[in-house]
């Protein structure tokens, strides 16, 4: 696999994630699934390659740390969906971190082009999140009237949770369905890179973080519900 061909999968899935934050839901859904697909299908293909470059004494890609930084109250929100994200599509590691400045980082460690790839689809979600929050705020804020402005930010933030859960189950599924189509041996590669990636990690003494606390029930269902359709799902997409 040359650059030049890395470089131009990367720029198709980069247009068409660019494209489903500006367009229609329903054409959001589309081009999405559409990236996420070739993004697994890349990643397995890139697996199987530095496998077999491996038996032959070649070098293969490198393992690589890439630091995405949120600012803002959702913040915190924004680097757990980025961590389920990264967890769902199996090659990478998430690790999350504040920065001197008081900045939220979410850390992606794993090889260099499931890195550059899951990068694409956590940005694209994080867009996709706070645009389907907001919509579900405008349409549920009167709930709230009467409640304090803490409980109505428990409720925003519930709703991103929810969408957190609901588009890593949809990556995962989707995940298994194209890595049980691609053929006997692909799983056992899969699986020997990324205990290779959690090796690394490992062996750098990183902390785990605090898990989450509750949430809103409201928000986190609604959150659930727009996860499933954040455009990650089982429909095989053309052009």
């Amino acid at each position: 696999m040359t650059a030049t061909k890395d470089d131009k999968r990367l720029e198709l899935i980069a247009q068409l994630l660019a494209k489903a934050e500006s367009t229609t839901p329903e054409e959001a859904e589309a081009l999405t699934e559409h990236a996420e697909r070739l993004m697994i299908k890349y990643g397995i293909d890139q697996a199987l390659i530095n496998e077999r470059r491996s038996h032959t004494g070649h070098t293969g890609e490198d393992i690589v740390e890439k630091a995405i930084v949120f600012d803002g109250v959702y913040a915190r929100e924004l680097v757990r969906l980025g961590g389920a994200v990264a967890h769902a599509l199996g090659n990478l590691r998430p690790l999350k971190a504040r920065n001197r400045h008081g900045s939220e980082v979410l850390y992606l460690v794993g090889y260099e082009s499931d890195v550059a790839q899951g990068e694409l689809l956590v940005r694209s979600l994080h867009v996709q999140a706070l645009v389907a929050m907001r919509s579900w705020w405008d349409e549920h804020r009167t709930l709230y009237t009467r409640g304090t402005e803490h409980a109505r930010r428990r409720a925003r933030f519930g709703f991103l949770r929810g969408f957190s859960v609901g588009v890593a189950e949809r990556i995962t599924d989707n995940r298994h369905k194209v890595v049980s189509e691609a053929g006997t041996g692909t799983e056992l590669v899969l699986v020997s890179r990324k205990q290779r990636v959690d090796e690394h990690v490992d062996g750098r003494g990183y902390r785990k973080g605090r898990a989450p606390r509750s949430t809103d029930s409201l928000g986190a269902a609604g959150g659930y519900r727009a996860g499933l359709e954040a455009n990650t799902g089982e429909r095989a997409v053309t052009h």
